[in-house]
């Protein structure tokens, strides 16, 4: 008898509790639907942001990218030349050279500004639900490498700078000492000069095509095709971009994440119209078992993508 009567006890007090979860439920649930839409709104509006800005920037390295083909073409042009034409081979090659970094430094800085806005995006949808260390460790590494990367850019412009005044000298030679001009093209076609003139020639062109011997010129000509095979590679990728108009990743996985929490705001709802519509003398029990857990329990559902360590709805 004492054992029946302790459990019709147990069986009250589950049943006490669970009318408590209900009514806290009911209670809750108008203002836990307002936060949830609203963050479903800022995820997909963040997402929106990311896409643009990467459209953006995409069609600025399409620009940059366009340019670097246009500075590899002149430059192999220049290299091509330099048996015929000496003056024009070395303008050529100067203005390849400082077309190529102005199409370097834009690219880095088109790159650096789209890896901050991205870091802004990130912290406002963070601000919405937490993320993984992982995923913030990521967004550092790249901000490292993007400072190393315009090291780097600082220090092609500065070899830059020494290559086009090295060809302006030359140019300016090839005026004032036309039997310098006469060596050098002899150097390149036949690659067989005295060595007294072959100083002479270094001296006066050394860092030009001017100064190179005919199998030299034939190897940095085939570095210069190589290299505008790779601009135009990259051209003909950042068009495919832009013209598909596909999503970043970090959008993709905010509008993943709002979609898990659209789903189980959909889910929530209808748990909150059944409990409303529910007769008085219904059983609590039967109802919990069939809906949804309480609003307490959700926000473990893991997305797939960088979302899946510790990632959790706000606010749930």
């Amino acid at each position: 008898t004492a054992l029946v009567l302790m459990r019709m006890m147990n069986h009250a007090a589950e049943k006490e509790y669970e009318a408590d979860v209900e009514l806290e439920f009911l209670k809750q649930f108008p203002s836990w639907k307002k936060d949830a839409k609203k963050h479903i709104r800022n995820l997909y509006a963040i997402a929106d942001r990311i896409d643009k800005s990467h459209q953006k920037a995409t069609k600025t390295n399409v620009v940059s990218n366009s340019a670097s083909v246009v500075s590899g073409i002149m430059s192999l042009m220049g290299f091509a030349l330099a048996p015929v034409t000496a003056g024009g081979s070395l303008m050529l090659t100067a203005a390849g050279v400082g077309l190529g970094v102005v199409a370097g430094v834009t690219n880095i800085v088109t790159d650096v500004k789209e890896n901050s806005r991205k870091r802004r995006a990130l912290a406002e949808a963070n601000r919405v639900m937490p993320t993984s260390d992982q995923e913030l460790e990521e967004v550092r590494g790249k901000k490292t490498a993007y400072v190393i990367a315009t090291g780097e850019v600082v220090s092609k412009c500065g070899n830059a700078w020494e290559t086009i005044n090295n060809h302006i000298r030359a140019l300016q030679l090839t005026k004032t000492h036309p039997h310098l001009t006469s060596a050098a093209k002899k150097l390149m076609s036949a690659g067989q000069v005295s060595t007294r003139t072959s100083r002479q020639v270094q001296k006066a062109f050394g860092g030009t095509a001017l100064a190179m011997t005919k199998n030299a010129l034939m190897k940095n000509g085939l570095l210069a095709a190589l290299s505008l095979a790779h601009d135009l590679h990259s051209l003909y990728a950042d068009w495919k971009d832009l013209e598909a108009g596909t999503p970043t990743e970090l959008a993709k996985e905010l509008r993943e994440r709002a979609e898990v929490l659209d789903r189980v705001l959909s889910e929530q709802t209808r748990r909150y119209k059944n409990s409303q519509k529910r007769p008085a003398g219904s059983s609590l029990e039967t109802a919990m078992e069939t809906q949804p857990p309480p609003l307490s329990s959700i926000g473990k559902a893991r997305p797939r993508g960088q979302w899946h360590r510790g990632a959790e709805i706000m606010g749930l």
